[in-house]
């Protein structure tokens, strides 16, 4: 999924939610859109998503399964190249 953000320079991109996520925690998003309300939110004044640390789980993140597995693929392909 691709969220429409605006970065505090005024420019605009799509980026993953995961992303999102990052750039909210490293106060780089100026605000992003949020589809299911059809508007823009802004960060510091509208309600935004919880912080990572915030939640209550401790459990492993298992939606970061696929990921890691792909980066661990990616860097094994790379090791035996050929090239």
């Amino acid at each position: 999924m691709t969220v429409r953000v605006v970065y505090h320079d005024n420019s605009y991109h799509m980026i993953s939610a995961f992303i999102l996520q990052l750039g909210i925690e490293c106060n780089k998003i100026k605000m992003f859109y949020r589809g299911s309300e059809r508007r823009w939110i802004t960060i510091g004044v509208d309600p935004v998503r919880k912080s990572r640390g915030a939640h209550l789980y401790e459990g492993p993140d298992r939606r970061m399964t696929g990921l890691l597995a792909e980066q661990q693929t990616l860097s094994h392909l790379q090791r035996n190249s050929l090239y």
